[in-house]
């Protein structure tokens, strides 16, 4: 996935006059969005989706400040700034399940026990964002088979933290880690997406909503239906994102 910065221009709101929307979008969907953004704009002229791209935590922040017009986040994210008020209705954009991430080719790490083997690198989301307490409950679940030192083998061998997913990804593609708890989504021609049995994977969905007290709401809003319709759904499925449900 290629890794991409929090855009400084996104916090200051745009005219009432401007068709901009300015998207506020999780990390993980950005391959997907590179490629879903270009076809709205192209069928709606006028309309220009302005991508700021982040970590949950960071998105969050920014939605507390009153920036943004629309957000595309987790739903651990998501839900408490619903009930808070702070974005409209959900909809849901499809889910992820958590996988080990290792770079395409390895064999040092072929499955989540792996990831306790002294000399393993690791790359972990920082400490509470929601990547990191992911990571946390899949090990939980593990270690009740694995035993009970094996969420704490795993930990010792996190050799570096990253803010957002996309962080996470390109130490592996750089080489600053071996392997990763991450998402499914995040497969492709460089990172391998080992599946974890069930028992101890996590599933998140990912929703979009219209940030409360946007400017160009009905804009909005029509990006967020489009994402949730099925010329979007068939990007994040190739993405291997889950549908909508």
């Amino acid at each position: 996935m290629t890794s991409l910065f929090l855009a400084a221009s996104i916090c200051a709101p745009a005219s009432a006059e401007s068709s901009t929307v300015a998207a506020l979008l999780a990390s993980a969907v950005a391959d997907a969005m590179v490629e879903i953004v270009p076809l709205y704009e192209r069928s709606h002229p006028g309309v220009k989706i302005q991508v700021t791209y982040a970590g949950a935590n960071a998105l969050e922040a920014l939605v507390e400040s009153g920036s943004g017009d629309m957000l595309l986040i987790g739903s651990s994210t998501m839900d408490p700034l619903h009930s808070r008020g702070k974005v409209g209705t959900p909809v849901p954009t499809g889910g992820f399940h958590e996988a080990v991430l290792v770079p395409k080719g390895s064999t040092k790490v072929r499955s989540l026990r792996d990831l306790a083997k002294p000399g393993v690198r690791i790359a972990m989301g920082t400490n509470n964002s929601p990547i990191f307490k992911y990571s946390q409950q899949v090990l939980e679940k593990a270690a009740a088979k694995f035993g009970p030192t094996f969420e704490r083998a795993v930990m010792a061998n996190v050799v570096t933290t990253k803010t957002s997913e996309a962080k996470i990804v390109e130490a592996l593609k750089t080489g600053a880690a071996d392997a990763a708890i991450g998402f499914s989504s995040d497969s492709s021609d460089s990172i391998e997406a080992i599946s974890m049995p069930a028992e101890d994977d996590v599933f998140t969905t990912n929703l979009a909503a219209v940030v409360t007290g946007s400017q160009h709401a009905a804009a909005a809003q029509a990006f967020v239906d489009y994402l949730h319709g099925a010329e979007a759904q068939a990007i994040f499925r190739k993405h291997h994102f889950d549908a909508a449900k």
